[in-house]
């Protein structure tokens, strides 16, 4: 079901706090030398606390039963499956051209700050495929993807794939995660007290007794460069309306596990067509 998005909502201007900064991953702590030529990004205070609210609304409303159902992983050929190793948190698909359109109103500024509104000849972004080739910015993929992580659910590593948009033959270059709450920076001492703890807290039944509830402790985005790194994560917190803007080609990251509350984010793609 496709929900009604208010005409008013989500207007072009950003807020005055908004602000843009691209990660350096040779000066991260811990730095990733390994990506100093990969592009992402932190878009800070990209939408209020208020409109992230309406679009966890939003994603709730166009469901019948308001249900966030378990978030499958791409097997390829536009296959799904189930797999709770990989990936175990909800989601919903929130289909919504409109909603789509006023996001990427939004955040388009911002594409042009970072050089990304054309690709040319970038294969680091596009992959040897697009060698000497040129490619425009269209829209955001309408497809959106509204994520709940709760007590103890992650994301394991993974890099994201370019989705072909059926039709136009669009394809995706960069992903988009809007984080709908958090606080930002965490105390570290806190989340590794309790990334040690949660390994005691599988219950006689199975589950676990993480708390529900609080503030939120854990779930950043880590950028680290091979999947058993352990030491070397690059760590973005959720912090209500940020933007984490990244490319999908050979950018390996995880979500990590949620220890204390509910994160909510909304993921969708950056879409370009070939200049020929």
């Amino acid at each position: 079901m496709t929900p009604k998005v208010d005409s008013g909502f989500l207007h072009p201007q950003p807020p005055a706090s908004a602000r843009c900064q691209v990660i350096d991953f040779a000066t991260t702590d811990p730095a990733l030398p390994e990506y100093k030529n990969h592009l992402a990004a932190v878009i800070d205070n990209a939408l209020t606390a208020e409109e992230c609210k309406e679009i966890i609304r939003l994603a709730e409303g166009s469901t019948t039963d308001g249900i966030w159902k378990r978030a499958l992983i791409n097997i390829g050929n536009g296959r799904q499956m189930l797999a709770t190793d990989s990936r175990n948190c909800g989601r919903i698909i929130l289909d919504s051209p409109d909603l789509a359109g006023k996001l990427f109103a939004r955040l388009l500024p911002f594409m042009q700050g970072l050089g990304i509104v054309k690709l040319d000849n970038r294969p680091l972004v596009t992959g040897l495929a697009g060698r000497n080739r040129t490619y425009q910015m269209t829209r955001f993929n309408e497809r959106l993807r509204c994520l709940k992580y709760v007590g103890g659910e992650y994301f394991r590593p993974h890099c994201d794939a370019h989705y072909t948009a059926p039709g136009t033959g669009d394809k995706s270059y960069f992903t988009i995660h809007l984080y709908l709450n958090g606080e930002g920076n965490q105390d570290l001492e806190e989340l590794e007290c309790a990334e040690r703890d949660s390994r005691m807290t599988v219950d006689a039944v199975g589950g676990t007794n993480l708390d529900l509830g609080g503030k939120l402790l854990g779930g950043a985005t880590s950028f680290l460069p091979r999947p058993a790194e352990n030491e070397r994560h690059a760590r973005v917190f959720p912090k209500t309306g940020s933007v984490l803007v990244f490319q999908q080609n050979n950018l390996l990251h995880s979500g990590d596990p949620v220890f204390r509350g509910t994160k909510y984010t909304l993921r969708t793609d950056v879409m370009y067509e070939r200049v020929r």
